[in-house]
């Protein structure tokens, strides 16, 4: 018998059918992770329950974070506009604030976050909670700055400088 004649019983795929064939391996997995993607529920991280607001402390602005709860923060992760970090392997405890220059914020390449040029627009804070879930403070507004500085009650602005 000829080598060459094809056995009527052994499947073979065509160039189109190969094709169509590797296409739907992979698109397959990928429609489905997409399809999960879209249709599982969203784990949502917990409010972190701290207030903040902005002193004046010398001549410099700092932010103020006020524990709100009984328990200690921990790990605590300051980023101001998306891009200037600041990170805190203290824990605060609870009803404590910490406040931390607002030119201690830096960019990952050394920019330190400089209040007259650069403008506040976002404030995203984020801890361990006692329960080791991670709890998230975000705060977005085109006038924060002005904001923050206003909400100070009158018992902290004794402590700030009339430079304010």
């Amino acid at each position: 018998m000829n080598e060459m004649t094809q056995d009527p019983n052994e499947l073979r795929l065509s160039r189109f059918g190969l094709t169509w064939f590797l296409a739907m391996i992979v698109l397959i997995p990928i429609a489905m992770l997409t399809f999960l993607v879209i249709s599982l529920p969203k784990k949502s991280d917990k409010p972190l329950p701290i207030s903040i607001h902005i002193e004046t402390i010398g001549d410099q602005l700092a932010l103020v974070v006020q524990n709100q709860s009984d328990e200690q923060l921990r790990n605590i992760g300051i980023t101001l506009n998306d891009a200037f970090h600041h990170y805190s392997k203290n824990p605060l405890p609870g009803h404590e604030r910490m406040t931390i220059a607002l030119g201690a914020f830096m960019r990952k390449v050394g920019i330190n976050f400089n209040p007259e040029s650069d403008q506040l627009t976002e404030i995203g804070i984020y801890a361990k909670l006692p329960d080791n879930s991670r709890g998230v403070f975000e705060q977005t507004s085109d006038t924060l700055l002005t904001d923050l500085q206003a909400k100070s009650s009158p018992e902290e602005k004794v402590h700030t400088s009339p430079e304010s």
